[in-house]
């Protein structure tokens, strides 16, 4: 059995001269001419060392198992050394990350947090906070002692935490880590030519944008935030919303409202638009590697289901979908009838109308090295058939085993379709279909699926709403005035309430209130809320945990739908997760709906990793990266789709009867 032993580096930062990970990306990180790796720690559990990587005996690492907290981050450093010949090439048995370990546990994964959870150890960082912008020699002996014991402590809480808890991290879940790992490593190829084409035509786009900025011809910066206040001063209308308080609906919002009627504040959205892409331009083109090669950075368990997310200022899970049009006149296209014109144009012709001279695709960047081909295969609709075998909907599995889609399976079984091929036939009726499977298995209400219709299916729903309907009360008995006659309302929703309705009746094995036979919903419902004083936790097929620590029964404040302006208590049942947008874990609401998206997310995910696992088996293909349901891959020549989409259909053994689809394409680069 070969030797455990946890490796740390310590390395120069420079915040304030943008001289970090989060700055520069790893890879970009560990080439710069600044980088310094000035201290390396070491524990086998019993001998801890730490001192300059030059002093150290690597000799007595050769083959043995090796750990660090953050294995994504130590690997390059150390084989940046090795490249800068300060270090010398040793074997490793393997490279483990326990910072993924206790993600996987419990969703923590900066160190202090993890070893106060799962050791019951308070982690010091002090010594690394002071250690920013300062080089080795600018340490005082005093400083160098602490920043040693420091690093050793690093490597000891590191070698505990994978000897106490190792043996709970699954084989499949080590190896996904692994292969995280390596993708961020491996990189993508980019094309060159076209990312200095599209830089060159985006700074031109920006000027021109610049200059129909009224502030800009009295010296102003463009994203002045004084020069936008005064502007919006001198017409009468608000201020922008600020992104990093409001979000970015606010503002698209407040653009929405006042950019009709004023020229300014058009150009100051595409400003922001056009100037947030070439950041991402020139974010890709700063990490070039020589081979034109970008590395990226990637968060294995990234969510509390356990999927992915992106990392290190730029995110392969999340790139812009559309591309940026620029007119003939240099300006960026944001009409909508302009914009639907061009979808029109490439979809019937394959080509861009007149008025268009530039398409800038992101995605068109991300291309498969030289004498390989890139090949997209993504599970076809796999949340809703995870849903359907969730819930043992016989009727719905059967037809999609018979190779139907969830949505015509689902109208098939619950809105009496009985035609041919729904899609050609009754393509409004496809569209509703879609949008009940998509927007309404996880408890979707009225209003929300309104907008949900229209984002997943192209549909308004509103549009045959009545002018006004009869009211009815908490009962759903009809309501009247004094005189006897019907108390109308807003018919606005009419038809959404109505599809709501017919969906949740329909699909009782989802939507069922009834005590003696309750659907998902409810069955997740009641024992979320069995469970407070205590954890809650839903077993996958695969053989993982869901879990949701303390739940406990709480009040909050909520509106009164019935009067706006007053707050009445609600009871909700709460619990801790981990939360993207805070990247922390937090306490929040959780009900039958929201538990049975996570659970269903939850084995959707673990399917897709079983299969990327067995692509990166597979001989001739690697997977560059997935975007929850979708493997980018690398293949060599002979590699068909056929041969990545066989693989990408195989149902993993611990969940038989999944009827499982997937559809491949082969692609000059990158596309959804």
């Amino acid at each position: 059995m070969s030797r455990v032993i946890s490796i740390d580096f310590e390395t120069f930062y420079a915040t304030k001269d943008g001289h970090g990970i989060k700055e520069q990306g790893m890879s970009g990180y560990v080439r710069d001419p600044r980088f310094d790796a000035y201290m390396v720690s070491v524990s086998d559990g019993s001998e801890h060392w730490a001192g300059h990587p030059k002093d150290l005996n690597w000799d007595a690492l050769d083959g043995a198992v090796w750990l660090s907290h953050n294995a994504a981050f130590d690997s390059r450093v150390y084989d940046e050394l090795v490249a800068r010949g300060r270090v010398p090439k040793v074997r490793q048995a393997a490279w483990h990350c326990t910072a993924n370990l206790t993600t996987f546990l419990c969703m923590r994964r900066d160190l202090a947090r993890a070893c106060e959870f799962l050791l019951g150890v308070k982690v010091d960082k002090t010594e690394r906070g002071k250690a920013d912008g300062k080089q080795w020699t600018d340490f005082s002996p005093a400083d160098r002692e602490a920043m040693l014991n420091y690093a050793r402590l690093d490597a000891v809480h590191c070698w505990t935490l994978w000897a106490k808890y190792a043996h709970l991290w699954p084989d499949m879940e080590r190896r996904l880590s692994e292969l995280t790992i390596r993708q961020g490593r491996r990189g993508v190829q980019i094309d060159e030519k076209k990312l200095l084409q599209f830089l060159g035509v985006a700074e031109r786009m920006r000027i021109g944008a610049e200059h129909d900025l009224p502030w800009m011809k009295e010296g102003k910066k463009p994203t002045s935030p004084k020069a936008i206040a005064e502007e919006c001063h001198k017409v009468g209308i608000p201020c922008p919303p600020v992104k990093s308080r409001d979000g970015e609906e606010a503002y698209d919002a407040w653009a929405a409202e006042h950019g009709g009627r004023h020229a300014w504040v058009k150009a100051f959205t595409d400003y922001r638009v056009i100037n947030k892409f070439i950041d991402i331009l020139t974010t890709i083109k700063g990490r070039l590697d020589n081979a034109g090669v970008f590395p990226f950075d990637m968060l294995y368990f990234g969510a509390h289901t356990g999927r992915w997310s992106g990392s290190g200022g730029f995110n392969v899970q999340n790139m812009r979908k559309e591309p940026l049009y620029c007119d003939v006149e240099g300006r960026l296209v944001t009409d909508d009838r302009m914009l639907k014109e061009i979808s029109k144009s490439l979809e019937a012709e394959k080509k861009l109308p007149g008025f268009v001279a530039h398409a800038l695709d992101l995605r068109s960047l991300f291309i498969p090295r030289a004498g390989r081909k890139m090949i997209v295969c993504d599970l076809s609709q796999i949340e809703p058939r995870v849903l359907a075998w969730c819930v043992g909907d016989k009727s719905m599995l059967q037809l999609m085993a018979g190779g139907q889609s969830p949505y015509e399976a689902h109208a098939r079984a619950t809105m009496n379709w009985t035609g041919g091929n729904m899609k050609k036939e009754a393509k409004e009726l496809y569209a509703l279909a879609k949008a009940r499977v998509l927007g309404l298995g996880y408890g979707c209400g009225w209003e929300k699926f309104i907008t949900v219709a229209y984002m997943m299916a192209g549909l308004d729903i509103t549009k045959d709403d009545p002018e006004f309907v009869q009211a009815v009360n908490a009962e759903g008995n009809p309501c009247f005035k004094p005189d006897g006659t019907p108390q109308l309302v807003s018919g606005y929703g009419h038809n959404s309430k109505r599809i709501v309705e017919e969906y949740r009746s329909s699909n009782p094995l989802v939507a069922s209130r009834d005590p003696e036979h309750p659907g998902i919903w409810k069955q997740l419902d009641d024992a979320f809320r069995a469970s407070a004083g205590g954890d809650f936790t839903m077993e996958l097929p695969s053989g993982r945990t869901l879990r949701y620590p303390e739940v406990r029964e709480e009040w909050k404040a909520v509106p009164d739908p019935e009067n706006p302006k007053r707050y009445k208590k609600k009871r909700v049942f709460t619990a801790l997760a981990f939360n993207q947008r805070v990247n922390n874990v937090v306490r929040e609401a959780f009900y039958g709906g929201l538990l049975t998206e996570n659970l269903v997310q939850a084995i959707a995910r673990d399917v897709f990793g079983y299969h990327l696992l067995r692509l990166d088996e597979t001989s001739g293909i690697d997977p560059l990266w997935g975007v929850h349901d979708e493997s980018v891959n690398e293949v060599d020549q002979h590699v068909t789709k056929e041969d990545v989409r066989n693989v990408m259909r195989e149902c993993p053994p611990w969940i038989p009867g999944l009827p499982i689809d997937a559809e491949a394409i082969e692609t000059p680069h990158y596309l959804k």
